[in-house]
């Protein structure tokens, strides 16, 4: 492997825009970068794969993911394709945040799927299923259940009361 294709694929892959771009977790102005630790990387570019692995903190902007390791595969002409995080992924923004243990994203089609014991948190609020699909295109958040169905837990920042009906209300019930 050359010296010169190594730093290529590393430059391309940081200066690409990272995972949530649409959403607004990542800036896309000159200033954004994409700092990536590793305890170590491996660059393939007959098969066009680089692998980071062992404790992976990716952080662009707001957004940080964590995992054990970090797969990118990207097109011929350094083009990022999808990127598979693995192992204990924990992906975070402000309050926001998914744990599983694999996410794929695909560039293409910009869509993020979550897997192996997903679960989103927004603050307090969580959702768990057996797949988490976010489409970055069009907003759209889908959770699959499995054999234990989709389970959410929503607090509300008001009390849920119920009223006694009113006399109004029991007239015209009657």
């Amino acid at each position: 492997m050359r010296i010169n294709s190594y730093f290529l694929i590393l430059i391309v892959f940081l200066c690409s825009a990272f995972l949530f771009q649409s959403k607004g977790y990542c800036s896309a102005g000159p200033q954004s970068k994409t700092n990536i630790t590793s305890d170590s990387l491996t660059v393939n570019n007959k098969k066009n794969i680089a692998v980071f692995t062992g404790h992976v903190v990716a952080i662009k902007g707001g957004l940080k993911i964590l995992s054990s390791a970090l797969k990118v595969i990207y097109t011929k002409k350094n083009k990022i394709k999808m990127l598979i995080a693995t192992g204990k992924v924990h992906i975070i923004k402000g309050e926001d945040n998914i744990t599983g243990g694999r996410a794929v994203y695909y560039d293409k089609t910009r869509i993020a799927v979550i897997t192996e014991n997903p679960v989103a948190y927004e603050g307090k609020n969580k959702i768990a299923g057996k797949k988490i699909i976010i489409n970055f295109k069009t907003g759209i958040s889908t959770v699959i259940g499995g054999k234990k169905r989709v389970n959410a837990v929503v607090y509300s920042n008001k009390s849920l009361t119920v009223q006694k009906p009113s006399a109004e209300n029991k007239k015209e019930k009657k």
